[in-house]
């Protein structure tokens, strides 16, 4: 995969889910509206700026898409980690935050995590959909029940287990270094068959994994605490599997994560991103023209579910200048992508 970040080290704005995934059908309808935006510091912006990199991600290996996100890779690109899809190290990076050490010198093993993320799975007409955790309300209570029932179930195939938040653990093995596992946030909504752990013929530590996923949803199908619940916990699912680089490529890009679009975009609540776009456009892109103005050559990038987009503040030419003067930037052309065909 080409460079997903641009070589200038200029600041950099990322907005996940900043981009509208469209059918061919439906474009027309969705260009009326994006163009009748009130978004007047986004319009400034393009008139002043160029779009300079497109990356699109082809679909690869037995996934429709890559596992990790756009926004996700261009983070860890930006912190300096080789970018392997499917193995961006966000748990090995809570786990040096918490201060969780795993002594790995007596093997040489890379001290490996990953997620844990308590899940509902609703099964609808023969397909299994993930649902979004934060609709469990996981309380601490709850949260250690379930934590010790499970942790002695991993602790026999090798996972140990360490508490995070209610409805996330940590899990650590050596095995989990070369594991790729499917983002969480790629997978919620979605019927689950082609990000499971392994694809259609899971092998080794993949199959190993599956069988305790399946040990796990027989436990939990049983266990008191979905009794009397509205949304039961039947399931988890594992991602951000991988180790922490020993040493970094380069250094750390700065960088500014915004993630104002993200709840509405994973909800597919068309009325409600609109909306947070233009909260976008008054917290975010009008002090980006600022910095313009005082010299500055920030850079911002919108990202979708299969692309994103570098925009760079560098000095227009005349012609765009002229074209911007002209011709009113066309929001749909900014915010629509057709979605890919699979």
């Amino acid at each position: 995969m080409p460079s997903v970040l641009p070589a200038s080290v200029a600041p950099l704005t990322v907005l996940p889910y900043a981009l509208w995934t469209v059918h061919e059908s439906e474009q027309a309808a969705l260009a009326q509206v994006l163009n009748a935006l009130p978004l007047p510091n986004l319009r400034a912006w393009g008139s002043q700026s160029q779009r300079r990199v497109v990356v699109q991600e082809p679909p690869t290996g037995w996934a429709p898409a890559a596992l990790s996100l756009p926004h996700e890779r261009l983070q860890a690109q930006a912190l300096g980690w080789p970018v392997v899809d499917g193995c961006l190290p966000w748990a090995a990076q809570r786990a040096a935050e918490l201060g969780l050490q795993v002594a790995s010198s007596d093997t040489g093993a890379p001290a490996a995590w990953g997620f844990i993320s308590l899940c509902n799975w609703q099964v609808s007409n023969g397909q299994v959909t993930l649902g979004h955790p934060a609709q469990l309300a996981l309380d601490d209570g709850t949260d250690s029940a379930l934590f010790n029932a499970m942790a002695p179930f991993f602790a026999e195939d090798g996972f140990t287990l360490h508490r995070d938040v209610p409805g996330r653990w940590l899990v650590h093995s050596p095995v989990l270094a070369d594991v790729p596992t499917a983002s969480l946030e790629r997978v919620i909504g979605r019927n689950i068959d082609p990000w499971l752990v392994g694809g259609d013929a899971p092998s080794g530590v993949a199959k190993l994994l599956r069988r305790l996923q399946n040990e796990m949803q027989m436990l939990l199908y049983t266990h008191a605490v979905n009794a009397h619940r509205a949304v039961s916990i039947n399931s988890f699912w594992l991602h951000g599997t991988g180790a922490l680089p020993v040493s970094l490529a380069h250094q750390p890009v700065p960088m500014h994560l915004v993630n104002h679009l993200r709840d509405s975009a994973m909800q597919q609540d068309l009325m409600a991103w609109l909306e947070a776009w233009q909260r976008v456009d008054a917290e975010v892109i009008a002090p980006l023209l600022a910095a313009v103005s005082q010299g500055q050559t920030p850079q911002l990038v919108l990202c979708g579910e299969h692309e994103h987009h570098v925009y760079d503040s560098a000095k227009p030419g005349l012609w765009q200048r002229l074209r911007g003067h002209f011709k009113p930037l066309i929001l749909d052309t900014v915010l629509a992508v057709t979605a890919p065909k699979e």
